[in-house]
């Protein structure tokens, strides 16, 4: 990934953190212990990573990141789908919680995967380019703020 606008740094990191865990579930990591054991281990790693920084990163862009760019910048489909997206991934979490299985982990690394490149690809370049610089500054005190409450095991 890009060097990121200082503001925008610690959501960068974690979005390394996401895509570390899309690997590690396309990768089958661990299953040479058994279907049954990396099963239940995934599910475990899926649930793990998204109450401690999953959840708390989805929370401080929906409450603070994409209000402020479309208070700045207007309104933004891109941030439309982003939103939707973690509603899907979320529901993606709660159906891994009720049941594990395979697709169900492939469906949440390749929709997560997709997701963290859509933002740096795409979100992020558009603030890069257009958010006011003093603006900017404020913002990333905030994200940092919000994000060390949300994410206290970070």
């Amino acid at each position: 990934m890009a060097r990121r606008h200082d503001s925008l740094i610690p959501l960068p990191r974690q979005h390394n953190h996401a895509l570390i865990l899309a690997l590690l579930i396309r990768r089958r990591d661990g299953i040479e212990r058994g279907e049954a054991a990396w099963l239940n281990e995934t599910a475990t790693r899926i649930q793990k990573a998204y109450v401690a920084e999953l959840h708390g990163h989805f929370e401080v862009e929906e409450e603070v990141l994409f209000p402020a760019m479309e208070r700045y910048l207007g309104r933004l489909t891109l941030v439309g789908e982003l939103v939707e997206e973690h509603k899907t991934l979320r529901g993606t979490v709660q159906q891994i919680e009720a049941a594990s299985a395979v697709t169900l982990f492939d469906d949440f690394a390749a929709r997560l995967d997709a997701h963290v490149h859509k933002e740096e690809r795409q979100l992020f370049v558009e603030f890069e380019k257009r958010m006011p610089a003093d603006e900017a500054l404020k913002l990333g005190r905030e994200i940092d703020a919000r994000l060390l409450k949300a994410c206290p095991g970070l």
